[in-house]
């Protein structure tokens, strides 16, 4: 910190110096009993903070970035399973239909399973709700199915409730041998490919399965 203040006094092109400065002194925090996924490493896209309408939220701002939340969940997966959340989509980060690999840049929220698999629930620019599509990453191809709930910008700015079947959308878009639990809750956002900004909150995260609510 020392030595930027003190490259500062010979100055500060653009104000990159100050503007690291202040990333230093007020980091932004991760929400708390969340981790970022340790094989797409840390990032700044995510905080908790008090917001309107909630009393905490999980706020998503990804510029020309990426980010990968994980919680740690350990549940039964039986059929009826099912995830709540709210949340509230401000700024989409494509304006077109993100199915191929130079589009791929979107926000959801995932549930992932002891086989490796998820599914990820997202607001598409474009495509269809319940759109189904296997993730155009290479490496990311054999584990990740996208399901797309809402579409277009009608809503941008509003809370929404959300409740989907997570057992019957793996039937439906998965298929095959079920998994035996759910392992993970993920936070997914993505803006590399075409360098926009993507902004987002998330809240009352939980699954309801055998008539017991799971808050995450």
């Amino acid at each position: 910190m020392d030595g930027l203040k003190r490259l500062a006094e010979c100055g500060d092109a653009n104000n990159l110096i100050a503007m690291e400065i202040d990333r230093l002194v007020s980091p932004v925090i991760s929400p708390k009993g969340w981790d970022y996924l340790w094989f797409t490493g840390p990032a700044e896209v995510y905080q908790s903070r008090a917001v309107p309408l909630k009393e905490s939220a999980i706020c998503c701002h990804t510029h020309n970035d990426g980010g990968l939340l994980v919680k740690q969940v350990s549940l039964p997966f039986k059929p009826d399973t099912r995830l709540r959340w709210s949340w509230k989509m401000d700024v989409l980060p494509s304006s077109v239909r993100e199915d191929t690999l130079p589009t791929h840049d979107y926000l959801s929220i995932a549930v992932e399973f002891d086989n490796g698999q998820d599914i990820t629930y997202y607001w598409s620019a474009e495509l269809p709700p319940e759109t189904v599509y296997r993730c155009p990453i290479p490496t990311w191809t054999h584990r990740e199915t996208h399901v797309v709930i809402r579409s277009g910008s009608q809503g941008l700015g509003e809370w929404f409730n959300e409740d989907r079947d997570v057992y019957q959308d793996y039937v439906n878009a998965i298929g095959g041998a079920m998994p035996g639990n759910i392992v993970n809750v993920w936070l997914i956002a993505v803006s590399l490919f075409q360098h926009e900004e993507g902004v987002c909150q998330y809240a009352d995260i939980s699954f309801l399965a055998d008539n017991c609510v799971v808050h995450i």
